[in-house]
């Protein structure tokens, strides 16, 4: 699945308990989906998010597009009321852009037919 299609991507790196804490949170209890970049092996890419963020450690937590902050921020954010919203808006924003897509699919299929 591409981040674009995804309410949260991660920077992760595999032996991370932290990283394993947040993306458990993220699938089980926000039950929201989740694209996982592992960043152990790619220097250039751990310092380019260490630029745009500030983040040092991982994970590196994103809604969409919006910097959440590692794994105790995305607790945190996941707890607030105004956390769900954002969440359930990505989700809704998603469902949409799904939708389009297909719509525009079937409408193609029954003009060539």
């Amino acid at each position: 699945m591409q981040s674009e299609e995804t309410v949260f991507k991660m920077y992760i790196k595999e032996s991370c308990p932290y990283c394993v804490k947040a993306r458990d949170y993220v699938v089980n209890q926000l039950g929201a989906s989740l694209h996982t970049i592992e960043v152990s092996k790619d220097s250039n890419l751990r310092e380019m998010i260490i630029e745009d963020t500030g983040q040092k450690t991982v994970p590196v937590v994103f809604l969409g597009n919006k910097f959440i902050g590692g794994c105790d921020d995305l607790i945190k954010f996941g707890q607030t009321s105004e956390g769900r919203i954002q969440i359930l808006h990505r989700e809704v924003d998603i469902l949409r852009a799904q939708y389009n897509r297909i719509h525009l699919q079937i409408e193609k299929l029954v003009r060539s037919q």
